[in-house]
């Protein structure tokens, strides 16, 4: 009978711990209640204040009539144009700003009793003009000695000495000499050379080529010969001279006799004309085209050149991946 006894009392002792510590543990685990003005902690189930949309519309100034467009303030608008005169207004049978980066081409339309012309709304870039004449081409061209066609692209204050920075100054005459001990005193595979212009800097300078090859070589068939127009560009450090950056602009394997009647000019006072986001007034150019072409600056015949043929054109960029 006592043995019952005390295994109920054992029994109850332990009901009785077991529903205490149950108590304690939902005490501690109750998710606590956010009252105003405590910091209890909040959980997923605490209760949030919303706070109501404020549907008041911004303060547009006064109210306008029925029908009435409110006028805002716009930015002053960039002028990207090009204007001038190209005379004699007779000498121009077809005139063209090219952008030669992008490969875009605009007409101009020319006066034909005064010569004037413009042409606006042009995107930004360095810009040339074009002319076909009556004894062939006149091609306007950049002789300006830049790092790349996109500098005048860089914002100025991101501008340094090797992207975009003019260094200023003049190419004296011990640069002219010393950039053409460059160009002449290197065995080359052409067996005539030589530079239309060279223009530059203190410290950058830009020579325009014209390279032909007129004897025997592998493969040639008949009188042919092969011809090329480049810009070779120079920089000067450490007080020399070197050659960084050379660009193609045109390349023929042509006969012989063909080529000789080409008319084709480069000037570089129809060329180099850049349109920024600084620009503010029109590019001015007045221009006389010559009667004749001249030895000094290109070719002297008298028909229009295949340009296509032998423009050189930059591949497109590759995509990702391929």
């Amino acid at each position: 009978m006592k043995r019952h006894w005390a295994g109920g009392l054992a029994l109850a002792a332990s009901v009785l711990v077991v529903a205490g510590a149950a108590a304690l543990a939902g005490v501690i685990n109750k998710p606590a209640i956010d009252k105003p003005g405590t910091d209890a902690p909040k959980t997923p189930f605490t209760p949030q204040t919303v706070k109501p949309l404020d549907t008041t519309p911004p303060d547009s100034g006064p109210t306008l009539p029925p029908g009435t467009a409110r006028k805002f303030k716009q930015p002053p608008p960039e002028i990207r144009a090009v204007r001038g005169k190209l005379t004699p207004p007779d000498r121009i049978k077809e005139a063209f700003l090219w952008e030669r980066a992008m490969d875009i081409k605009v007409p101009i339309k020319v006066d034909p009793q005064t010569g004037a012309f413009e042409v606006t709304g042009l995107k930004m870039g360095t810009w040339d003009i074009v002319i076909r004449t009556p004894w062939g081409r006149l091609e306007g061209l950049d002789m300006a000695p830049k790092v790349s066609e996109y500098d005048i692209l860089i914002p100025p204050e991101y501008r340094t000495p090797d992207l975009g920075l003019d260094a200023g100054g003049t190419l004296g005459e011990q640069d002219v000499k010393d950039i053409h001990r460059i160009i002449y005193e290197v065995k080359r595979y052409e067996n005539k050379i030589r530079d239309l212009y060279l223009k530059g800097t203190s410290d950058k300078a830009v020579a325009l080529m014209e390279l032909c090859m007129d004897e025997s070589f592998v493969g040639q068939k008949g009188d042919e010969i092969t011809w090329r127009i480049e810009q070779w560009y120079y920089e000067k450090k450490y007080d020399a001279w070197n050659s960084f950056r050379v660009r193609c602009l045109y390349r023929f394997r042509i006969s012989k006799a063909v080529w000789q009647t080409w008319g084709w000019q480069f000037e570089p006072a129809l060329g180099g004309f850049d349109i920024t986001p600084e620009s503010k007034v029109p590019v001015t150019v007045e221009f006389t085209v010559p009667e004749k072409p001249v030895p000094e600056k290109g070719l002297v015949g008298n028909q229009y050149p295949p340009v296509e043929k032998g423009q050189v054109k930059e591949p497109p960029p590759q995509e990702e991946g391929k």
